[in-house]
């Protein structure tokens, strides 16, 4: 691989660990550490003398490499490559939607701000006193944030990023079942191609072109199933992670999913003019250029209240008078 594409690999798993649970940054540990570089590093050299030292006891032509295709339908060390390829292949196109996903999100919050920015230059002078409460109230929310950081209220932030939530949640769960399906699949693959996890020093052969029952030998079959062993150790390992990680997801999923419900009942049960404020307070938020066009005029409108009640109160004065 070039350098460019380690950097866009890199570039990915940046942008994914935002979007990422602690336990999905504890497998990627177990993937590039205790995987990829043991792989790289010691399985390939345990295995690169396998059909070269495989020496059966007949001098029969096209015996010994029928003999090791039989005793070896795929070598050891290609099926942990394919094995680590497809298990990290969910993960690489999660970290993929992830990317497309942040990169629309920065167009829209661009595409916004020039909205503000337009709508901010046909404008209008906001009044001195507004501003002057608008910076006291700010600097009120300071202290308080500051003071609630320093008491240190750790119950009201979760400890998963924010951002993992909706269709990113979904497919990152689909991402890990899709991690764990084909763990368990390479898995019991393995155990039924090979009878196990354990290479045999000697194996029997029959069959055209060999004569007779032939004999034929492995080399270092000891060092090949410990290594056989580790893989598989280490992939039960990183199945057992997936099997918590969606757990805890689907846990996150409830909790967020009664905390919906927990407060669109405690709104129902609010009174009216509380959820006038609160209704209030939402459109405060989402309205900030209309609020500072209203602040810097000089005349103030009325109410709905006062514009329907203002004529009565005219005509009772008038009577009066």
């Amino acid at each position: 691989m070039s350098r460019a594409d380690w950097s866009f690999l890199e570039h990915l798993l940046e942008e994914g660990q935002e979007y990422s649970t602690g336990i999905g940054r504890v497998w990627l540990t177990v993937l590039f550490l205790f995987r990829m570089l043991v792989l790289g590093t010691a399985a390939e050299s345990a295995w690169d003398d396998e059909q070269a030292d495989f020496v059966c006891n007949t001098k029969q032509p096209g015996c010994t490499a029928v003999c090791y295709d039989k005793a070896f339908p795929i070598s050891h060390f290609r099926y942990f490559v394919l094995q680590v390829i497809f298990v990290s292949t969910p993960t690489i196109f999660y970290f993929g939607y992830v990317a497309i996903r942040a990169r629309k999100d920065k167009r829209n919050e661009e595409g916004e701000d020039e909205k503000q920015v337009g709508e901010g230059n046909r404008g209008v002078i906001v009044i001195e006193r507004e501003s002057k409460n608008a910076t006291k109230d700010n600097s009120e929310k300071k202290e308080k944030k500051e003071e609630s950081g320093r008491g240190g209220k750790a119950d009201k932030a979760p400890l998963e990023a924010p951002k993992l939530k909706g269709r990113l949640l979904c497919a990152y769960a689909f991402s890990i079942l899709l991690k764990v399906l084909l763990e368990v699949g390479f898995i019991i693959g393995l155990w039924i191609l090979y009878d196990g996890f354990f290479i045999a020093a000697k194996y029997e052969c029959t069959g055209f072109p060999c004569p007779h029952t032939v004999d034929c030998f492995v080399s270092r079959p000891t060092e090949k199933t410990i290594f056989t062993i580790y893989t598989q150790v280490i992939a039960t390992v990183s199945l057992l992670l997936n099997l918590v990680e969606l757990l805890h997801l689907l846990q996150l999923a409830i909790s967020h999913r009664l905390e919906k419900r927990y407060r669109a009942e405690q709104q129902d049960y609010l009174p009216w003019s509380e959820r006038v404020t609160a209704r209030e307070e939402r459109l405060q938020i989402h309205s900030e250029a209309p609020q500072s066009y209203k602040a810097s005029s000089h005349v103030d409108f009325p109410n709905q209240g006062e514009v329907c009640f203002t004529p009565i109160l005219v005509k009772a004065m008038g009577i009066r008078g």
